[in-house]
């Protein structure tokens, strides 16, 4: 659906509109039902800069599901959390509108968190989405410099407290066992509802140091694994670019093919942005496999804090997943031999200094 802007008289109806074309908020939510609802909360960032779920979505989707009956909580469990979930609440605006519209916020830090157990592995959930009536999840449409695109299903490790988030970076760092990873804690917490906020979207390096761009969309969907092919789609990315949408549809969470998608009320084709930014990365997928190992030298990747930006806040330092970065004589220093390049410091970072260094030919792909 689109939508120009976040003004009132501009997201309401067309959220309205939405909402009737998958069967109203009532078919989701029932009286009486505890809603969790749950936007992209990445940092301490104003609404302006793409990096999260803008609050006038999250004020109109509180709206809704208060008229269908349901009692509305939000909560998150944002990056970097140690420095204080409260400032990034407050920064995003997400604190204002939820407490403005009679919403409960919850921390999923200090709620505690229940352990659940997937293909082998124990994951530990925020006690929240697991006790709610009915999850509603905000996701935020935005690039991903790690795995290409961050949609529906990637913006649920958010139910993941603290810094346990940072250990399933330290240990699935390749992007293909992260996404992996990121389907398994989808899988626990399926949301009843997915809204996308794709009016101000990030295109380029994201999902924190990209560039804010006027989409004008909002989309919605039951699947999120869906509505993940459809807007990688819309940006220029094919389904099969996004592994965490091959592999959600592959266990069969969601539908992944787009001839099985039904989009409405314009064409798919009609809504395609054909000069969207990918991360430079993505150009990468082109080489063959065999190749990828010979051609390792020349194709690495990694962060670089820029001393004229940084600002020694140590943000990157706290949430480093392998302790590889460390503040030495007033400067961030990495130990590239300990880096994973996850580049949860990129995605943490509150000032942007956070650079990625390429190899010859990573950049000249660029």
């Amino acid at each position: 659906m689109r939508a120009s802007s976040y003004e009132e008289n501009v997201l309401r109806p067309a959220l309205k509109q939405l909402m009737d074309l998958l069967g109203g908020m009532s078919s989701f939510v029932h009286p009486g039902d505890r809603v969790l609802i749950k936007p992209n909360l990445l940092s301490a960032r104003t609404p302006d800069r793409a990096v999260t779920t803008h609050p006038a979505l999250l004020e109109g989707v509180i709206e809704e599901v208060k008229k269908a009956g349901g009692i509305p909580c939000v909560g998150d469990s944002p990056g970097g959390a140690g420095r204080g979930v409260d400032r990034v609440l407050t920064n995003t605006g997400i604190k204002d509108a939820a407490l403005g519209t009679g919403a409960e916020l919850m921390n999923f830090e200090a709620s505690g968190a229940e352990r659940r157990r997937v293909n082998g592995v124990d994951f530990y959930i925020a006690k929240p989405p697991l006790h709610a009536d009915c999850i509603i999840n905000l996701p935020k449409l935005k690039t991903h410099s790690l795995v290409l695109y961050t949609g529906a299903v990637k913006n649920m490790f958010g139910v993941i407290p603290g810094f346990r988030k940072a250990e399933y970076h330290r240990d699935h760092p390749r992007p293909d066992d992260f996404s992996r990873t990121l389907v398994d804690i989808y899988s626990l917490v399926p949301p009843t509802l997915n809204i996308m906020d794709g009016i101000l979207a990030m295109e380029g390096k994201g999902p924190s140091s990209g560039t804010a761009r006027w989409v004008g969309y909002l989309a919605g969907s039951s699947d999120a694994v869906a509505l993940d092919a459809v807007m990688a789609r819309v940006i220029g990315l094919g389904p099969e670019d996004v592994e965490t949408t091959v592999e959600a549809a592959r266990r069969g969470l969601g539908e992944g093919n787009l001839a099985n998608i039904r989009v409405g009320p314009e064409s798919l084709e009609a809504l395609r942005i054909p000069d969207f930014k990918l991360p430079s990365n993505h150009l990468l997928k082109l080489i063959p496999k065999p190749l990828v190992s010979l051609l390792t030298p020349w194709l690495w990747i990694r962060p670089r804090v820029d001393p004229e930006k940084c600002t020694l806040c140590k943000t990157c330092v706290e949430n480093c997943p392998t302790g590889a970065m460390e503040l030495i004589d007033h400067r961030i220093e990495i130990d590239y031999k300990g880096c994973i390049k996850c580049l949860c410091c990129d995605e943490l970072c509150p000032h942007e200094a956070v650079e990625q260094e390429r190899g010859w030919l990573a950049r000249r792909i660029h």
